[in-house]
């Protein structure tokens, strides 16, 4: 009698314990005081039912066994202690970015970018204007305010410190890495937390993002991938809680997202999969995150057409893309599928990596007429596999064989009884990998580029998860032993290694980033029939190199080759105006005017929207002393952009020559009211009061 006292005044006060804690949980339970002497043989033993949703857990005994899946939810020391492991990992393995200095984009977006270098004042202008509007016109700019604004600020308070740049991309990834992690445990409800951090893990070290952290512009990735999914982790608790500001405040952060780039598009299908098919926990919520989310995307959407305006004329230069002028079934369609089998590749095989895949790195392919239709074909049929089987195990809707037995351990009598919703890791990793894939792969749609590693940046998450499941599926099976930790050792074995191969690929590659020049040099070997590379080549041989050297002679070598680089890529890519642009003003630098005014015309004829080849046309004819010719190219230019002062210099300069003192004065006050200090301006200005015997009017 006393035992079964015992028995039961320690039942009841274990669902004291129970009653306390549920209620602090916020979750439904029942509590059944009836013996349940079926599934457990002791006297007194009751039933305890918690319900969250779809999901039930029954106390039945003392069962504490970890699932397979790992969990966490019953101690948040232990899963603030993995979120820190994560973030040590990702900056250790991108610390050595932090010496690295502005390469590529950086120079357009911060450091010759007018808006951005006014720091907090030009932020109103950055919100309404086009992406590349304080650098130059581009046509078929994009909207992407938000990164330049944090540009703007980091400008403001450090000014042109590459260090402070690269510092934030480290935190906002590491950041990134984190809410990955939240979102995957909380999507599959603390039941895989061990998929969820390997998963993460692997985001963290895989070589393939080294172009969005290591390239201090990529911040739009990062920034859009940070707040897309910090609102993904909002609206969950909002169907968790219900409570009206979470998804108010989800809806804005998913509206930043959309700020920083347009590859949150893709939340389109991958909210409705989450919250319908994962946690449809109460559709009336998840329905108002829906509608959130398509008013978002509208908003952006109209929001981007009005500030672009006539900017966006949906051109697209070829040597970016070179599908852009492809027929659709024959070269286009076909090309574009192989290119989405080597974007499959360098998540398996991350070499060789490449800032650059413009033309002529990827070759196209026709239909039955080259070697590559084989690649396309393999592609296609890799790709079909993967969309069968995501989809198959979304259909299904049977629990995975980890899920049984695997424990919240909401309190320790706690276990799981098997959920009604499909939890597969698998199809969902698949589906999220194949819808943000879909908008890169230029097939419903041509894109900026024809590949970048920068777009894999998105669906590598959904990659990550996808190998982690089948990890799990094959190595992490319920076993007679007792499984306590988060990962079972079986993982660790195959993810350790692979793992540790990936942080030394993304720290060697990380060094590559560290000027133009050494990333150009190591990318070109790697792709030689690349115009690009070639035309960056040349170019930073002649304006940088060259000019640094102090021996003469092998000043006279880099010169030699940088024209030689640059005429290279003229010959693959006879019609690469820039490269026209940049070989006339190196030949007009050596005084080789009638190479330089072929060049240059060559660049005029080929880029017929941009004033800088016709300005810089006009300043050959000048040290030509065909002042007449120079001024007519000058104010052509000067149309398209009143406030350069370069060109207002310029035509100063041809009325001096032609002794027009006073139109010469003109142009100086112009030129010094938009930039008082100009250096130029104001030894012009000199020049003018000496040869007109300071005669000109004041």
């Amino acid at each position: 009698m006393a035992t079964n006292s015992a028995r039961y005044s320690q039942s009841y006060r274990d669902y004291f314990s129970t009653f306390v804690i549920l209620n602090l949980l916020g979750c439904k339970y029942k509590i059944d005081l009836a013996a349940n002497k079926k599934n457990n043989p002791s006297a007194g033993q009751a039933s305890v039912t918690v319900k969250r949703g779809p999901d039930s857990y029954r106390s039945r005994g003392t069962n504490k066994k970890t699932g397979i899946g790992g969990t966490l939810s019953s101690n948040p020391r232990k899963a603030f202690n993995v979120c820190i492991a994560l973030i040590v990992v990702t900056i250790l393995v991108y610390a050595n970015t932090l010496q690295n200095g502005y390469v590529l984009d950086d120079m357009a977006v911060i450091e010759n970018n007018t808006l951005v270098k006014q720091g907090f004042s030009g932020i109103p202008e950055l919100l309404i204007t086009p992406r590349f509007q304080g650098f130059e016109h581009i046509v078929n700019d994009s909207y992407r305010p938000l990164s330049l604004v944090t540009f703007a600020i980091e400008y403001q308070l450090f000014g042109p410190n590459p260090a402070v740049g690269h510092l934030f991309n480290i935190l906002f990834f590491a950041a990134c890495v984190v809410l990955l992690f939240l979102f995957l445990d909380k999507l599959f409800n603390q039941k895989k937390t061990g998929i969820a951090f390997i998963a993460a893990l692997l985001f963290a070290v895989h070589p393939v993002h080294t172009e969005v952290v290591a390239n201090i512009k990529s911040s739009d990735e990062l920034l859009c991938f940070f707040f897309a999914f910090w609102s993904l982790n909002v609206f969950l608790g909002y169907i968790q809680q219900g409570k009206q500001r979470q998804l108010i405040i989800g809806t804005l952060l998913l509206f930043l997202s959309f700020l920083c780039k347009e590859t949150v598009i893709a939340f389109l299908f991958v909210i409705p999969l989450a919250l319908f098919l994962y946690r449809n926990e109460h559709k009336k919520r998840s329905l108002f995150v829906i509608i959130a989310t398509l008013l978002v995307s509208l908003a952006f959407l109209v929001a981007r057409a009005i500030v672009l305006k006539a900017n966006d004329s949906g051109a697209i230069p070829f040597l970016d893309n070179p599908l852009v002028h492809a027929p659709l079934f024959s070269t286009r369609i076909p090309t574009a599928i192989m290119v989405l089998g080597i974007y499959l590749r360098l998540l398996f095989v991350p070499y060789p990596l490449i800032s650059d895949y413009s033309y002529n790195t990827i070759p196209s392919i026709t239909l039955g007429a080259n070697f590559g239709t084989a690649a396309m074909l393999l592609s296609l049929l890799i790709y079909l596999l993967i969309a069968t089987v995501g989809i198959y195990r979304l259909l299904k809707k049977v629990v995975p064989p980890d899920e049984v037995g695997s424990s919240l351990e909401v309190m320790s009598p706690v276990e799981v009884v098997s959920p009604v919703e499909p939890k597969d890791p698998l199809a969902f990793g698949i589906l999220f990998f194949l819808s943000t894939i879909a908008l890169f792969s230029n097939i419903p749609f041509l894109v900026y580029s024809e590949m970048a590693e920068r777009l894999l940046f998105f669906a590598s998450a959904g990659f990550c998860l996808g190998i982690t499941a089948i990890l799990w599926q094959f190595l992490g099976r319920p076993t007679q032993e007792k499984q306590n930790g988060l990962v079972p050792p079986k993982i660790w074995f195959v993810i350790a290694p692979i793992g540790l191969v990936f942080a030394a690929l993304t720290i060697s590659r990380n060094a590559d980033w560290k000027t133009n020049y050494a990333l150009t040099v190591s990318d070109i070997k790697k792709a030689p029939y690349n115009a690009r590379l070639w035309h960056s080549m040349g170019y930073l041989l002649l304006a940088t190199k060259a000019t640094e050297e102090p021996d003469p002679a092998v000043k006279q070598q880099m010169v030699s080759e940088g024209i030689a680089d640059l005429q290279r890529s003229l010959s693959i890519y006879p019609d690469n105006a820039k490269a026209h642009q940049d070989l006339g003003n190196f030949f007009r630098d050596m005084q080789q005017y009638d190479s330089a005014e072929t060049h240059l015309k060559l660049a005029v004829k080929l880029n017929p929207t941009s004033y800088v080849p016709v300005s810089d046309l006009g300043y050959v004819y000048f040290c030509e002393k065909k002042y007449h010719e120079a001024l007519a190219l000058s104010q052509a230019a000067l149309l398209q952009d009143k406030k350069n002062v370069d060109i207002i210099n310029n035509m100063a300069m041809c009325y001096l020559q032609m002794h027009q003192y006073d139109s010469s004065l003109i142009m100086i006050k112009q030129a010094l009211a938009i930039d008082p200090g100009n250096k130029l301006s104001n030894e012009y200005l000199a020049m003018v009061n000496n040869a007109s015997g300071g005669t000109t009017p004041k």
